[in-house]
């Protein structure tokens, strides 16, 4: 086996991590497909998915021609209910896990049950960001982290500076408004901040469940931005100046990793040390002051500023960078092919 080409067929694209995991692999000389899965309904209310569901349904029979032997020799299945799709399966597969999929349902016990079985069932699990791996190793001990890719190309600095008149030195909040990254602290540190810095510009993504509250608080000096298509989001991170993450679960998001591989000092919360072989290079904040701080200090010190982006960058390329990731998913697929 090794050496040969593989068929590989990436499942539910949630986030582009599939897309991305797909382009890496491509790289590497791999045949792979993505298919992705009717989410009709999916963010709607209840009735609206119970409407969406038949069609759901019947959309998933396609995964049944998938998983076959003729055309693919293992698939990967993102988002841990989608595993599921592994009892139709007549080749190996993996299940990766990507957050609210298994953080809350793993200890709910209507969820713990159907979850933990499907994931006992796949090949190898893994965990997009290593805060979710105590979770799933209590129904899975082998689960793994695999870092997020990030197409370290397409997230790059800006080599040239713009034309016309300079633009004013810019905070970006790049987290969604929700509790659980750590808005309340980000909001307050950004806020301390910009009152003492009239002319800083502050942007923030107008997306979560609690954007209308922080609209109310912060509207007369953040700007609320709608969120952009996903070819727009390296040119919205390159306008920023710092980058302000999340708080609450101390591990790094697509969002933060993003940043970082364009170069921008990012301010966030990281708790997981042992989840890689060298530290991130960012400034770790644990309150609102200490956020307003380190934005003090990068507005302060650019030259130290840019150091910290560059440096930034070159550890997302060496750890999250999609072809380096691609070459762990090879071995991993390798070694599942040669246990079948």
């Amino acid at each position: 086996m090794p050496g040969e080409r593989l068929r590989i067929v990436q499942v539910n694209d949630i986030n582009q991590v599939g897309g991305a995991h797909a382009a890496g692999l491509r790289a590497l000389g791999h045949h792979v497909d993505v298919w992705q899965p009717s989410l009709a309904g999916a963010g709607g209310p209840l009735v609206v998915k119970l409407a969406a569901m038949p069609g759901r349904v019947l959309d998933l029979r396609h995964a049944r021609g998938l998983l076959r032997p003729d055309r693919f020799d293992v698939a990967h299945l993102h988002w841990a209910s989608y595993g599921a799709l592994g009892y139709l399966s007549r080749i190996p597969y993996v299940v990766q896990c990507h957050g609210t999929d298994v953080r809350e349902r793993l200890a709910d016990p209507v969820f713990r049950r159907p979850l933990a079985s499907i994931l006992r069932r796949a090949g190898a699990v893994l965990a997009i960001t290593p805060d979710l791996l105590p979770v799933l190793r209590e129904v899975r001990p082998d689960a793994r982290f695999l870092p997020a890719p990030i197409d370290a190309e397409r997230f790059s600095p800006c080599l040239d500076p713009p034309a016309g008149p300079a633009r004013p030195w810019t905070v970006l909040l790049f987290a969604r408004l929700d509790a659980g990254k750590g808005a309340d602290m980000s909001t307050a540190g950004i806020a301390g901040f910009a009152r003492r810095h009239p002319d800083v510009r502050v942007l923030v993504i107008d997306w979560g469940d609690q954007r209308e509250r922080y609209r109310t608080l912060h509207g007369d000096r953040f700007e609320f931005l709608a969120r952009v298509p996903p070819a727009e989001v390296p040119r919205l991170v390159r306008s920023a100046d710092a980058v302000v993450g999340q708080f609450a679960l101390g591990a790094l998001g697509l969002s933060e990793l993003q940043a970082m591989s364009c170069a921008r000092p990012v301010i966030a919360s990281f708790r997981y040390p042992d989840a890689y072989p060298t530290r991130p290079p960012l400034i770790g904040a644990r309150t609102p002051d200490e956020i307003d701080t380190a934005l003090e200090t990068l507005l302060a010190q650019p030259t130290w500023a840019a150091d910290l982006g560059a440096r930034a960058r070159r550890w997302v390329i060496e750890h999250h960078d999609l072809r380096a990731v691609a070459s762990r998913l090879e071995a991993m697929y390798r070694e599942l092919l040669g246990e079948r």
